[in-house]
């Protein structure tokens, strides 16, 4: 099967560059311009899914006049950084950013200034998908993606650009703010990924890009966002930054943090490897106008990402579920819903499969659906998931069963439903049976679970 090579080349060439060899692996920079991302690790992806999935609308974060506590407002850039803005953007081939402002912030309050840029609307999109990731695994009960977002901030971040007061946001490790005027190779680079952020939204208005709430169109939308960033701050350090220039100023890079769940460090760093290499393709067969015109067209699957050589005319399968929160009972409420996409669905496996099997597996993904629903501290989460064939839809189920295996839950099969659980109670239940289409659901209990996949299966 051509398509199943290719798969595995993909996957094979991606395992071997992003060090993901197993569920367990860490994550390992493949080169030392890994190093000068830091920058927008934490920050540029978790600012880009705010605002992806907001679009813009609903409410709107504080005004900037009301700094985070201890925030510096120094005003416009310095004409050091006026100049870095100037150099990304000709290499973006787009206008330089008029007006861009400028602030301090100590490390220590980095948390508060987040807090300030975050609208009710994000912070309630965050709880949704700590509900998701709770019921998937990837977090405990006392994780959250609020916490994590904030940890990552405080952490790992050495400054961000916000697109709603146009204003580069500079995290200072010491008392006082560094010198612009002497800064190291590693921290111009940096810095210079953000100005691409600034290019980027003085040409395309990136509070107004949207990925509609969805999970897997707002994740290839920050492979978008993020990805251009990288592949144009390593094409300005290669221009401008041959030399290693002075150790001041060095400070404003940090660590990365490495007490987080690792599915986490997966998803945070998926748009700057493998998307970074996808939009540096899509310059070097079309230049700067060919990443334009997806600024102007997003892809709304993460699939057209790892499969670049489908083309953007690709579409995957529709695919729906009916509503369940009357069928579930009084009280309950459907709380997200969306796509999950195929990167997400190899992130699940990948919990504690093989990187390379997982992404095998996922790569028969077609299109799915899924549907979170909750009442009070109980929740089930379920998903209709179509693949390329019956084959790799099989693949899938046993894929997921040496999951639920290696997770120590046990399936039982009784009516057709396949059920697993786990000692804390989360359980797994699936319809048996063959099919290009798998249909799961996962909830905090047995019950919930069993009883959302037969409203399913009987809808």
């Amino acid at each position: 099967d051509l398509r199943l090579e290719r798969a595995v080349s993909w996957a094979a060439r991606r395992m071997r560059r992003d060090g993901q060899d197993s569920a367990g692996s860490d994550l390992r920079a493949r080169s030392g311009a890994v190093n000068a991302r830091r920058v927008g690790l934490a920050l540029g992806l978790a600012l880009a899914v705010v605002l992806a999935s907001c679009g813009g609308d609903g409410n709107q974060p504080a005004p900037p006049t009301k700094a985070a506590p201890e925030t510096v407002l120094s005003g416009p850039l310095p004409p050091s950084l006026v100049q870095v803005a100037k150099d990304v953007a000709q290499l973006r081939g787009l206008p330089a950013p008029d007006g861009l402002q400028m602030g301090f912030v100590p490390r220590a309050n980095v948390p508060a200034l987040l807090d300030r840029l975050l609208s009710d609307d994000d912070r309630a999109k965050f709880a949704q998908t700590t509900t998701l990731y709770r019921l998937l695994g990837h977090f405990r009960p006392d994780e959250d993606y609020l916490s994590i977002y904030r940890q990552l901030g405080a952490e790992s971040a050495a400054g961000l650009y916000s697109p709603h007061d146009k204003t580069l946001w500079i995290v200072q490790q010491g008392d006082a703010p560094p010198d612009l005027n002497s800064l190291s190779r590693e921290a111009k680079s940096t810095l210079a990924h953000e100005l691409v952020h600034a290019t980027q939204d003085a040409a395309f208005d990136l509070e107004a890009l949207s990925g509609n709430g969805d999970l897997d169109a707002t994740l290839a939308l920050t492979c978008l966002i993020e990805g251009d960033a990288v592949a144009h701050q390593g094409l300005y350090a290669a221009k401008y930054l041959a030399s290693t220039g002075s150790a001041a100023g060095a400070d404003l890079l940090a660590g990365f943090v490495s007490d987080i769940p690792p599915s986490l460090n997966r998803e945070f760093f998926f748009p700057y490897t493998t998307c970074a290499d996808w939009v540096q393709s899509a310059r070097e067969s079309g230049g700067t106008a060919a990443i334009n015109a997806l600024f102007r067209n997003p892809p709304k699957s993460t699939a057209l990402v790892l499969h670049p050589e489908r083309g953007l005319n690709w579409r995957p399968s529709a695919v729906s579920l009916p509503d369940l929160a009357h069928a579930l009972g009084s009280g309950w409420k459907r709380e997200s819903g969306g796509t999950l996409g195929e990167f997400q669905l190899r992130n699940y496996l990948q919990l504690r499969l093989p990187g390379l099997r997982s992404s095998i597996v996922a790569a028969g993904w077609a299109g799915d659906r899924y549907d979170v629903y909750s009442q009070g501290q109980e929740s089930v989460a379920v998903f209709r998931v179509a693949f390329d064939d019956e084959t790799k839809a099989a693949g899938f189920r046993a894929a997921q069963d040496d999951l639920l295996s290696a997770a120590g839950a046990k399936a039982t099969l009784t009516g057709g439903v396949s059920v697993a659980s786990r000692a804390d109670g989360n359980t797994t239940a699936r319809l048996s049976g063959s099919g290009r289409e798998v249909i799961f659901a996962i909830g905090s209990n047995a019950d919930v679970s069993r009883r959302a996949l037969i409203i399913v299966g009987g809808g």
